[in-house]
Protein backbone atom coordinates (compact mmCIF):
# COMPACT_ATOMS: atom_id res chain seq x y z
CA UNK A 1 0.00 0.00 0.00
CA UNK A 2 1.37 3.37 -0.96
CA UNK A 3 2.24 5.66 1.87
CA UNK A 4 -0.24 8.47 2.25
CA UNK A 5 1.35 11.90 2.41
CA UNK A 6 -0.53 14.81 3.87
CA UNK A 7 -1.12 17.44 1.20
CA UNK A 8 1.15 20.44 1.45
CA UNK A 9 0.28 24.08 0.87
CA UNK A 10 1.30 23.82 -2.79
CA UNK A 11 -0.84 20.77 -3.43
CA UNK A 12 -4.06 21.87 -5.18
CA UNK A 13 -5.82 18.85 -3.82
CA UNK A 14 -5.26 19.79 -0.23
CA UNK A 15 -6.01 22.58 2.13
CA UNK A 16 -3.56 25.42 2.42
CA UNK A 17 -2.65 25.76 6.07
CA UNK A 18 -1.76 29.39 5.40
CA UNK A 19 -5.33 30.33 4.49
CA UNK A 20 -6.85 32.87 6.89
CA UNK A 21 -9.04 31.51 9.61
CA UNK A 22 -12.69 32.36 9.07
CA UNK A 23 -14.21 33.85 12.18
CA UNK A 24 -17.55 32.46 13.32
CA UNK A 25 -19.19 35.83 12.93
CA UNK A 26 -18.47 38.98 10.94
CA UNK A 27 -20.18 41.13 13.55
CA UNK A 28 -16.99 42.33 15.35
CA UNK A 29 -15.51 43.43 12.03
CA UNK A 30 -18.67 45.27 11.00
CA UNK A 31 -18.85 46.91 14.43
CA UNK A 32 -15.24 48.05 14.10
CA UNK A 33 -15.92 49.57 10.66
CA UNK A 34 -18.92 51.46 12.03
CA UNK A 35 -16.89 52.80 14.94
CA UNK A 36 -14.13 53.93 12.58
CA UNK A 37 -16.75 55.75 10.52
CA UNK A 38 -17.55 57.87 13.59
CA UNK A 39 -13.96 59.05 14.13
CA UNK A 40 -13.91 61.88 11.58
CA UNK A 41 -17.37 63.28 12.53
CA UNK A 42 -16.34 63.20 16.21
CA UNK A 43 -13.13 65.09 15.42
CA UNK A 44 -15.01 67.71 13.40
CA UNK A 45 -17.52 68.27 16.22
CA UNK A 46 -14.66 68.53 18.72
CA UNK A 47 -12.90 71.16 16.63
CA UNK A 48 -16.20 72.97 16.18
CA UNK A 49 -16.84 72.98 19.94
CA UNK A 50 -13.31 74.20 20.74
CA UNK A 51 -13.53 76.97 18.14
CA UNK A 52 -16.88 78.11 19.55
CA UNK A 53 -15.62 78.03 23.15
CA UNK A 54 -12.51 80.01 22.23
CA UNK A 55 -14.53 82.62 20.42
CA UNK A 56 -12.81 82.02 17.10
CA UNK A 57 -16.16 81.81 15.30
CA UNK A 58 -19.02 84.23 15.76
CA UNK A 59 -22.25 82.59 17.01
CA UNK A 60 -24.07 84.54 14.32
CA UNK A 61 -22.09 82.64 11.68
CA UNK A 62 -21.87 79.25 13.39
CA UNK A 63 -23.69 78.49 16.65
CA UNK A 64 -22.03 76.17 19.14
CA UNK A 65 -22.73 72.41 19.11
CA UNK A 66 -24.52 72.78 22.44
CA UNK A 67 -26.92 75.33 21.02
CA UNK A 68 -27.60 73.13 18.00
CA UNK A 69 -28.26 70.12 20.26
CA UNK A 70 -30.73 72.20 22.28
CA UNK A 71 -32.47 73.29 19.08
CA UNK A 72 -32.57 69.68 17.87
CA UNK A 73 -34.18 68.55 21.12
CA UNK A 74 -36.74 71.34 20.85
CA UNK A 75 -37.45 70.26 17.26
CA UNK A 76 -38.16 66.71 18.36
CA UNK A 77 -39.71 67.12 21.81
CA UNK A 78 -40.57 70.81 22.17
CA UNK A 79 -43.92 71.93 23.45
CA UNK A 80 -44.94 73.25 20.06
CA UNK A 81 -47.73 75.78 19.92
CA UNK A 82 -50.50 77.08 17.76
CA UNK A 83 -49.80 76.83 14.04
CA UNK A 84 -50.30 80.23 12.48
CA UNK A 85 -51.35 80.52 8.83
CA UNK A 86 -48.29 80.92 6.64
CA UNK A 87 -45.88 80.28 9.53
CA UNK A 88 -43.80 77.10 9.50
CA UNK A 89 -43.47 75.76 13.08
CA UNK A 90 -40.27 74.40 14.60
CA UNK A 91 -40.66 73.36 18.24
CA UNK A 92 -42.12 69.87 18.50
CA UNK A 93 -42.74 69.72 14.75
CA UNK A 94 -40.14 67.10 13.75
CA UNK A 95 -42.72 64.41 13.04
CA UNK A 96 -44.81 66.69 10.87
CA UNK A 97 -41.92 68.03 8.84
CA UNK A 98 -40.00 64.77 8.41
CA UNK A 99 -43.19 62.90 7.56
CA UNK A 100 -44.16 65.46 4.91
CA UNK A 101 -40.70 65.44 3.29
CA UNK A 102 -40.36 61.64 3.36
CA UNK A 103 -43.84 61.26 1.88
CA UNK A 104 -43.00 63.51 -1.07
CA UNK A 105 -39.68 61.72 -1.49
CA UNK A 106 -41.02 58.17 -1.54
CA UNK A 107 -43.98 58.89 -3.83
CA UNK A 108 -41.77 60.67 -6.37
CA UNK A 109 -39.03 58.04 -6.09
CA UNK A 110 -41.48 55.20 -6.71
CA UNK A 111 -42.70 56.98 -9.83
CA UNK A 112 -39.09 57.55 -10.97
CA UNK A 113 -38.38 53.82 -10.57
CA UNK A 114 -41.54 52.89 -12.50
CA UNK A 115 -40.49 55.15 -15.39
CA UNK A 116 -36.70 54.98 -15.18
CA UNK A 117 -36.06 51.23 -15.08
CA UNK A 118 -38.14 50.34 -18.21
CA UNK A 119 -36.82 53.39 -20.06
CA UNK A 120 -33.22 52.58 -19.17
CA UNK A 121 -33.69 48.94 -20.14
CA UNK A 122 -35.13 49.96 -23.51
CA UNK A 123 -32.18 52.28 -24.19
CA UNK A 124 -29.65 49.65 -23.10
CA UNK A 125 -31.14 46.75 -25.06
CA UNK A 126 -32.27 48.46 -28.28
CA UNK A 127 -29.83 50.29 -30.52
CA UNK A 128 -32.66 52.08 -32.30
CA UNK A 129 -34.19 53.24 -29.02
CA UNK A 130 -30.78 54.42 -27.84
CA UNK A 131 -30.29 56.43 -31.02
CA UNK A 132 -33.69 58.05 -30.55
CA UNK A 133 -33.72 58.74 -26.81
CA UNK A 134 -30.20 58.67 -25.39
CA UNK A 135 -29.18 62.14 -26.71
CA UNK A 136 -32.32 63.66 -25.18
CA UNK A 137 -31.75 61.93 -21.84
CA UNK A 138 -28.11 63.04 -21.74
CA UNK A 139 -29.12 66.63 -22.48
CA UNK A 140 -31.95 66.77 -19.94
CA UNK A 141 -29.90 65.28 -17.13
CA UNK A 142 -27.44 68.16 -17.47
CA UNK A 143 -30.09 70.69 -16.42
CA UNK A 144 -29.68 71.66 -12.73
CA UNK A 145 -32.64 70.78 -10.54
CA UNK A 146 -33.14 74.44 -9.63
CA UNK A 147 -33.62 75.24 -13.32
CA UNK A 148 -36.70 73.00 -13.30
CA UNK A 149 -38.30 75.06 -10.51
CA UNK A 150 -39.91 77.83 -12.59
CA UNK A 151 -41.49 75.45 -15.09
CA UNK A 152 -42.70 73.21 -12.24
CA UNK A 153 -44.49 76.19 -10.72
CA UNK A 154 -46.07 77.05 -14.08
CA UNK A 155 -47.22 73.48 -14.71
CA UNK A 156 -48.32 72.46 -11.21
CA UNK A 157 -48.72 75.70 -9.27
CA UNK A 158 -47.78 76.08 -5.62
CA UNK A 159 -47.82 73.01 -3.41
CA UNK A 160 -47.46 69.25 -3.55
CA UNK A 161 -47.57 68.71 -7.31
CA UNK A 162 -44.59 70.91 -8.06
CA UNK A 163 -42.61 69.55 -5.08
CA UNK A 164 -43.10 65.92 -6.10
CA UNK A 165 -42.33 66.71 -9.73
CA UNK A 166 -38.95 68.21 -8.80
CA UNK A 167 -38.08 65.19 -6.65
CA UNK A 168 -39.13 62.91 -9.52
CA UNK A 169 -36.81 64.75 -11.93
CA UNK A 170 -33.93 64.56 -9.46
CA UNK A 171 -34.33 60.80 -9.00
CA UNK A 172 -35.14 59.81 -12.60
CA UNK A 173 -31.96 60.34 -14.59
CA UNK A 174 -29.50 58.35 -12.41
CA UNK A 175 -31.89 55.39 -12.59
CA UNK A 176 -32.21 55.63 -16.39
CA UNK A 177 -28.46 55.99 -16.98
CA UNK A 178 -27.42 53.17 -14.64
CA UNK A 179 -30.08 50.78 -15.95
CA UNK A 180 -29.16 51.48 -19.58
CA UNK A 181 -25.47 51.00 -18.85
CA UNK A 182 -26.04 47.75 -16.97
CA UNK A 183 -28.31 46.30 -19.66
CA UNK A 184 -25.92 47.23 -22.48
CA UNK A 185 -22.95 45.59 -20.73
CA UNK A 186 -24.44 42.11 -20.33
CA UNK A 187 -21.84 39.76 -21.91
CA UNK A 188 -22.90 38.35 -25.27
CA UNK A 189 -21.48 34.98 -24.28
CA UNK A 190 -23.92 34.85 -21.37
CA UNK A 191 -26.86 35.45 -23.70
CA UNK A 192 -25.64 32.90 -26.27
CA UNK A 193 -25.10 30.34 -23.54
CA UNK A 194 -28.64 30.80 -22.26
CA UNK A 195 -30.02 30.35 -25.79
CA UNK A 196 -27.96 27.18 -26.27
CA UNK A 197 -29.36 25.82 -23.00
CA UNK A 198 -32.91 26.29 -24.27
CA UNK A 199 -33.95 29.72 -23.01
CA UNK A 200 -36.49 31.23 -25.38
CA UNK A 201 -35.59 34.64 -26.77
CA UNK A 202 -38.72 36.21 -25.35
CA UNK A 203 -37.55 35.11 -21.87
CA UNK A 204 -34.01 36.46 -22.18
CA UNK A 205 -34.93 39.82 -20.66
CA UNK A 206 -36.40 38.27 -17.52
CA UNK A 207 -33.96 35.38 -17.10
CA UNK A 208 -30.66 36.83 -18.37
CA UNK A 209 -30.56 40.57 -18.95
CA UNK A 210 -32.39 41.66 -15.79
CA UNK A 211 -30.42 39.48 -13.34
CA UNK A 212 -27.09 40.36 -14.98
CA UNK A 213 -27.87 44.10 -14.96
CA UNK A 214 -29.29 44.11 -11.43
CA UNK A 215 -26.09 45.31 -9.66
CA UNK A 216 -25.96 48.35 -11.96
CA UNK A 217 -29.69 48.94 -11.49
CA UNK A 218 -29.28 48.87 -7.70
CA UNK A 219 -26.50 51.42 -7.99
CA UNK A 220 -28.81 53.63 -10.04
CA UNK A 221 -31.57 53.21 -7.47
CA UNK A 222 -29.24 54.26 -4.68
CA UNK A 223 -28.10 57.33 -6.61
CA UNK A 224 -31.67 58.18 -7.57
CA UNK A 225 -32.82 57.79 -3.97
CA UNK A 226 -30.10 60.14 -2.71
CA UNK A 227 -30.48 62.74 -5.45
CA UNK A 228 -34.24 62.66 -5.07
CA UNK A 229 -33.87 63.32 -1.35
CA UNK A 230 -31.47 66.18 -2.10
CA UNK A 231 -34.12 67.63 -4.42
CA UNK A 232 -36.74 67.71 -1.67
CA UNK A 233 -35.44 71.02 -0.35
CA UNK A 234 -35.84 72.58 -3.81
CA UNK A 235 -39.32 71.11 -4.10
CA UNK A 236 -40.25 72.68 -0.79
CA UNK A 237 -39.51 76.11 -2.22
CA UNK A 238 -42.83 75.85 -4.04
CA UNK A 239 -45.01 77.24 -1.28
CA UNK A 240 -45.30 74.24 1.04
CA UNK A 241 -45.69 75.00 4.76
CA UNK A 242 -44.54 71.59 5.98
CA UNK A 243 -41.35 69.67 5.34
CA UNK A 244 -37.76 69.90 6.53
CA UNK A 245 -36.86 72.17 3.62
CA UNK A 246 -39.79 74.49 4.34
CA UNK A 247 -38.70 74.68 7.98
CA UNK A 248 -35.16 75.59 6.92
CA UNK A 249 -36.33 78.33 4.56
CA UNK A 250 -38.50 79.76 7.35
CA UNK A 251 -35.50 79.66 9.72
CA UNK A 252 -33.42 81.58 7.19
CA UNK A 253 -35.99 84.37 7.17
CA UNK A 254 -35.55 84.92 10.92
CA UNK A 255 -31.82 84.24 11.08
CA UNK A 256 -32.02 81.00 13.11
CA UNK A 257 -28.86 79.26 11.95
CA UNK A 258 -29.21 76.61 14.65
CA UNK A 259 -32.56 75.60 13.15
CA UNK A 260 -30.95 75.41 9.71
CA UNK A 261 -28.18 73.12 11.00
CA UNK A 262 -30.80 70.91 12.65
CA UNK A 263 -32.51 70.66 9.27
CA UNK A 264 -29.22 69.72 7.58
CA UNK A 265 -28.59 67.02 10.19
CA UNK A 266 -32.13 65.73 9.64
CA UNK A 267 -31.53 65.49 5.90
CA UNK A 268 -28.29 63.60 6.53
CA UNK A 269 -29.82 61.09 8.96
CA UNK A 270 -32.93 60.40 6.89
CA UNK A 271 -30.92 60.07 3.67
CA UNK A 272 -28.45 57.67 5.29
CA UNK A 273 -31.28 55.61 6.75
CA UNK A 274 -33.01 55.37 3.37
CA UNK A 275 -29.81 54.25 1.67
CA UNK A 276 -29.15 51.59 4.33
CA UNK A 277 -32.70 50.23 3.97
CA UNK A 278 -32.40 50.08 0.19
CA UNK A 279 -29.03 48.32 0.38
CA UNK A 280 -30.37 45.77 2.85
CA UNK A 281 -33.43 45.11 0.70
CA UNK A 282 -31.33 44.67 -2.46
CA UNK A 283 -28.55 42.56 -0.91
CA UNK A 284 -30.25 39.14 -1.34
CA UNK A 285 -30.76 39.82 -5.07
CA UNK A 286 -27.18 40.90 -5.86
CA UNK A 287 -25.19 38.81 -3.39
CA UNK A 288 -23.86 36.70 -6.26
CA UNK A 289 -22.00 39.70 -7.71
CA UNK A 290 -19.73 39.90 -4.62
CA UNK A 291 -18.46 36.36 -5.01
Amino acid sequence: MAEHTAPGPDDPGGLDEREPVITPSGRPRRRRRRLLGLVVPALLVTVWALASAAGWVSPRLLPSPGRVVEAGWAFVAGGGGATLPGVTPFDGAAGRHVGASVGRWLVAFALAVAVGVPLGAAIGLSRRTAELLDPLVQALRSIPITAWLPIALVWFGLGEGAARYLVFVGALFPIVIATADGASRVPRALVDGAVMLGTRRRDLGRKVYLPAALPAIVTGLRLGLTLGWMSVIVGELTGTTSGVGAMMWAAREVGRLDHIIVGMATFALVGLTGDLILRAAARPFVAWSDR
